[in-house]
C-alpha cells in the first residue's frame, strides 16, 4: 500500500510539472499569435492592452481548460488499469 501511495505521490509531482509546462508553452503561443495578428492587420492603438484582452480570453477559453487532460488521461488510464487487473 505505501508502495502505491508513492507511486501517486511521484505520478502527481511529474504530471504537474508537465502540466506547468504545457500551460506556459500554449500561453506563450498565444501571445506570439497576437502579437503577428497585430503586425499582420496593422492595428494602431494600445499594443499590450490588445495583447492582455487576448490573453484573458485565452484564459477563459476551452482550450486553456483541455490542458487539464494532462492530469485525467494519465490517472484515468491507471485506474482502469489497476480495476482490470484485480476485478476481471
Amino acid at each position: 500500500m505505501f508502495g502505491f501511495i508513492r507511486l501517486i505521490l511521484i505520478l502527481l509531482v511529474v504530471l504537474t510539472v508537465v502540466y506547468a509546462a504545457v500551460s506556459l508553452y500554449s500561453r506563450e503561443m498565444r501571445r506570439l499569435k497576437l502579437k503577428r495578428r497585430w503586425k499582420e492587420k496593422g492595428l494602431t492603438g494600445d499594443r499590450a492592452a490588445f495583447i492582455q484582452r487576448g490573453l484573458k480570453q485565452y484564459d477563459r477559453s476551452f482550450r486553456r481548460k483541455l490542458i487539464l487532460l494532462v492530469y485525467i488521461i494519465p490517472l484515468g488510464a491507471l485506474a482502469l488499469l489497476i480495476y482490470v487487473i484485480n476485478f476481471m
